[in-house]
């Protein structure tokens, strides 16, 4: 993966630099690479906290500066721990004639515990009040494998948040290290890891059942470490399952018969949900939202939840799970809930900061109170308007609608392929969800088939709840548009109510969509159906044959967009695609199964 810097010791540098301007309440500590507190020389009666490591884990631990969390941040080069002499020259910035005294909280890591080591063991040569809590919450490893040292992961978050909290309460810092280091100990606090290096497309994540989500590793470490083992599954389900296991139950001992729950059953927990950085927010919502159901599956209480970007692995995907168990502290969701301005810790928007008592069954879903008929599933009533067709030519009308709807369905990903050259990729998916939508809607009775302006005003609604984007808003306007034609229309509908239906629907297309003929748009075929159908009847073509010319001229533009119009200076150039544009070959799509429709259901007199 390419990075947009070229000098990787300036660029950690950079990075600092920009976090102190960005955050007037923190400062660089010049040539330490350490963000403080700007008030550090203030907090005179309160105990300091330190925390640091390698940079590429950001926004860890800089991102956790700030009242209520840290002091200090120190960070070493990627990867990398703070240099010895960088952590002393923090703890004597802060700590020199500080009688509550430093505390140093350092990830599981080798290189970390010795030069935190050494810096605390220099610190206090000089007189200096400190001590050390080291924090190991990496629960990855198996029952046998235990004389192995604890990595620290993301589980530090909430040593940091806690003994933050206790130092702005003003406990003292012996105290602070009871607590933390009983919570460490007691295995009151784990993580899990799941992860990879970043080396595949967008669509190999966890909410596909691509098998190269199996690539994944149990176990990945924050510096891109390889895990323990890879992950077989191929579902986020699936997944999460076998994570959030192994997290909440002990792997069994060689000497014992059953498991041991790490977190009993009916204990309320707090979750962090640590997206190690390439992951995306739609599926790490998904991601969080399954590992709270297994949760629940395992009798455990959530209380508190934090998601995001917290302690990043550069150019990793994956995520940590930790859990922090709130039952044996009443006191432990006082301190995540005590107010910190550190930058990077989530808020969580609690039941009582809205007046609200926090109960086991608080309601995540509730019904809405208005605008019933176009929340729900059924269709508005709508009062009938205009023209009336009887009842055996309004359920051709609806078959004919039908054809159009399954040809969309059908040729969904084909149309995807089409987008993708210039697109989202979603063109195909998107109709054929309204389509869907509209055909469920006929097979169930719910469309008026006698009354056009109800017909057509019922499928816009459709459109407009299932649809979504700049297509579902469009194609819903210009049924819209189409209804209004027919609710003006009072005598009996002929070839001409249809051609001015087409009208009115182009015109808010045009409108609506700051489109015009030739933008290489659904409007270009549109315009083509609607010229020639024009022409067809002004020169008295029978209305059927009119149509299939129509549908013709619609095909014919569609295929044309492979072309487009690009300006440059004062000549009109021109660029070509792979592919027509998809909204506009969609258009032709489904006029052509509309026609097919139309022949094979009506009877007509001509030769087509």
């Amino acid at each position: 993966m390419q990075h947009l810097w070229n000098d990787l010791d300036q660029a950690t540098e950079t990075n600092l630099i920009n976090i102190a301007l960005i955050h007037h309440g923190l400062v660089l500590l010049e040539d330490c690479k350490a963000i403080l507190r700007r008030d550090y020389s203030n907090m005179t009666d309160k105990v300091k906290l330190i925390s640091g490591g390698g940079s590429g884990n950001e926004p860890a631990h800089t991102g956790f500066v700030g009242p209520g969390m840290l002091t200090a941040a120190i960070c070493g080069d990627i990867s990398s721990a703070p240099p010895v002499n960088s952590i002393l020259r923090v703890i004597d910035e802060i700590g020199t004639n500080h009688s509550p005294g430093v505390l140093l909280i350092v990830q599981s890591y080798p290189g970390y515990r010795i030069n935190f080591g050494l810096a605390k063991l220099r610190a206090e040569s000089m007189g200096i009040y400190v001590k050390m809590i080291i924090v190991g919450d990496d629960v990855c490893l198996e029952a046998d494998e235990k004389s192995i040292e604890k990595r620290g992961l993301a589980g530090i978050l909430f040593i940091n948040k806690i003994a933050g909290a206790m130092a702005e309460n003003g406990e003292n810092l012996e105290t602070i290290c009871n607590v933390c280091n009983r919570i460490i100990n007691n295995e009151e606090i784990a993580t899990i890891s799941i992860g990879m290096k970043i080396s595949f497309s967008y669509k190999d994540n966890l909410c596909s059942r691509n098998s190269n989500v199996a690539k994944m590793e149990i176990g990945y470490g924050i510096n891109g470490e390889s895990g323990i083992c890879q992950v077989n599954a191929t579902s986020i389900e699936d997944v999460v399952t076998l994570i959030v296991h192994k997290l909440v139950v002990s792997s069994q001992n060689s000497n014992e018969t059953t498991n041991v729950r790490r977190f009993p059953v009916g204990h309320s927990v707090a979750v962090i949900v640590n997206n190690l950085g390439g992951t995306n927010q739609i599926e790490s919502n998904i991601f969080t939202l399954e590992v709270l159901k297994q949760l629940k599956v395992l009798d455990l209480l959530v209380q508190r939840v934090y998601t995001g970007h917290l302690m990043t692995s550069l150019d990793s995907y994956g995520f940590q799970v930790s859990l922090l168990n709130l039952s044996v502290d009443s006191n432990l969701i006082k301190y995540l809930d005590s107010l910190t301005l550190a930058p990077a810790w989530p808020k969580v928007l609690t039941a009582e900061m809205v007046g609200f008592e926090q109960t086991h069954d608080l309601e995540t879903v509730v019904p809405t109170k208005y605008c019933r008929e176009y929340c729900n599933d059924s269709l508005p009533s709508i009062e009938a308007k205009g023209a009336m067709i009887d009842n055996r030519t309004g359920q051709v009308l609806l078959i004919i609608i039908s054809f159009a709807c399954e040809a969309l369905i059908v040729c969904a990903e084909q149309l995807n392929i089409m987008d993708k050259e210039c697109g989202d990729g979603d063109c195909g998916t998107t109709l054929a969800r309204g389509a869907n939508a509209i055909k469920t809607a006929i097979k169930e009775n719910k469309i008026n088939s006698t009354n056009p302006f109800v017909t057509f005003t019922h499928i816009s609604c459709i459109i407009e709840k299932e649809m979504g984007g700049l297509q579902g808003g469009l194609y819903s306007l210009f049924f819209h548009a189409i209804a209004k034609v027919f609710a003006e229309t009072n005598d009996q509908v002929i070839p001409r109510t249809w051609l001015n239906a087409l009208i009115a629907g182009n015109k808010v297309i045009s409108e609506f969509g700051k489109v015009s003929f030739g933008d290489r748009t659904m409007l270009d075929p549109l315009m083509s159906a609607q010229n020639m159908l024009s022409n067809a009847l002004d020169a008295k073509m029978h209305p059927i044959q009119a149509f299939g010319e129509a549908v013709k001229a619609a095909e014919k533009c569609a295929i044309q967009t492979i072309y487009t119009r690009v300006r440059k200076t004062s000549l009109m150039k021109f660029k070509k695609f792979k592919y027509p544009d998809p909204g506009a070959h969609a258009i032709g799509i489904w006029m052509r199964a509309a026609y097919e429709g139309v022949k094979l259901k009506l009877v007509c007199q001509c030769e087509l």
